[in-house]
């Protein structure tokens, strides 16, 4: 028979899971739909682009959150979400996790938009970031340039330091890209005005370009994506984009410095959707431009602000396997999400 004092505890034990069962939730919608859909060009033409939502912060995830974990909130008060500072490049895997480079932070923010997870990373051991510009995945391994420190770091898939290289080949590394074909990793190097190959071992293999004005040459260089066997390049002090072949080889460059359509002012991220149209960030013009492969501008969208569909000193961008666009709004400190929804030519 139980004693009074045992079927207390009973009691009491049922009440708390009663309670913490109470105080779950489960995940929320990742990106809430607007009322009414935004979509560019406006109408009466036919959309090609939509947006689909923001990220500013790890509350924005809406994750799930136990019974337990909203029971000892309760006593020490909510966690601080995780912000952006100065979102600068992206890169996504499986379509589901998105590294964010945050060079105003000083670190690197991993998100898994699967499982509703965001970390940053600062540093490892005793030694921390500097200015991470730059990320690209291959696999499950991340790859980050910093900037100040003048190296690629490799990080797992937790962030978790592996080792770091380039240190001897490198000036102030920005832009980084993992090329399949080659299975090489090219650096857009901005204080030599080059791009410097590596293989994953983070050997040096040979650099491509040199300062200058003339098809395959650079000034300051920024950004770098690629699409099958071409690199995309942002040119950034010579106002245009080049596209090259994986030996560096100029095919063709697009725009020009001047304030015009299909112009730019100061080009920054770089992506191919899976139509191999490209897409060009102007963070002085605040706008995302879409050029045909063979370098025709098709549409524009985007201005200066604060509202959605808007910039602020946009960066880098990063197209996912869904064709979903996800911006590097720094000067906004968030992340802008657009879908391409087809047929753009």
């Amino acid at each position: 028979m139980c004693s009074p004092r045992g079927n207390t505890h009973i009691v009491a034990a049922l009440a708390m899971c009663l309670l913490l069962a109470g105080c779950a939730r489960p995940a929320g919608v990742l990106f809430p739909p607007l009322d009414s859909p935004l979509v560019w060009p406006r109408s009466p033409e036919r959309p090609r682009i939509e947006y689909v939502g923001i990220l500013s912060d790890s509350d924005d995830l809406n994750a799930a959150r136990s019974g337990a974990e909203a029971f000892a909130a309760g006593f020490r008060g909510p966690r601080p979400p995780i912000r952006f500072s100065g979102p600068h490049a992206l890169a996504i895997r499986s379509d589901t996790v998105l590294a964010v480079a945050d060079g105003s932070a000083g670190g690197v923010h991993i998100i898994d938009i699967e499982t509703r997870t965001h970390r940053f990373v600062s540093g490892w051991l005793d030694d921390r970031f500097s200015v991470p510009v730059g990320v690209t995945w291959v696999g499950k391994r991340l790859f980050v340039t910093d900037a100040q420190r003048g190296e690629v770091v490799e990080l797992d898939s937790e962030g978790a330091f592996q080792r770091r290289f380039g240190v001897d080949a490198l000036t102030r590394p920005v832009g980084i890209t993992y090329v399949p074909d080659r299975n090489q990793l090219y650096v857009v190097d901005g204080g030599s005005h080059r791009l410097a190959v590596f293989d994953l071992r983070g050997e040096f293999v040979r650099t491509i370009g040199r300062r200058g004005s003339d098809p395959g040459e650079f000034n300051f260089p920024s950004h770098i994506s690629h699409g099958g066997k071409r690199l995309l390049v942002a040119d950034s002090a010579n106002f245009r984009v080049q596209l090259l072949d994986l030996d560096g080889r100029c095919v063709q460059t697009i725009g020009q410095k001047g304030d015009g359509a299909g112009d730019f002012s100061l080009p920054k991220g770089v992506a191919f959707d899976s139509e191999g149209h490209v897409y060009v960030v102007d963070a002085q013009f605040e706008n995302i431009q879409v050029f045909s492969a063979n370098g025709q501008l098709l549409m524009a969208w985007g201005d200066e602000g604060s509202g959605v569909g808007q910039f602020v000193l946009p960066a880098g961008l990063a197209i996912d396997g869904q064709d979903r666009i996800w911006v590097a709004d720094a000067g906004n400190r968030q992340i802008q999400v657009f879908a391409y929804l087809g047929a753009a030519s």
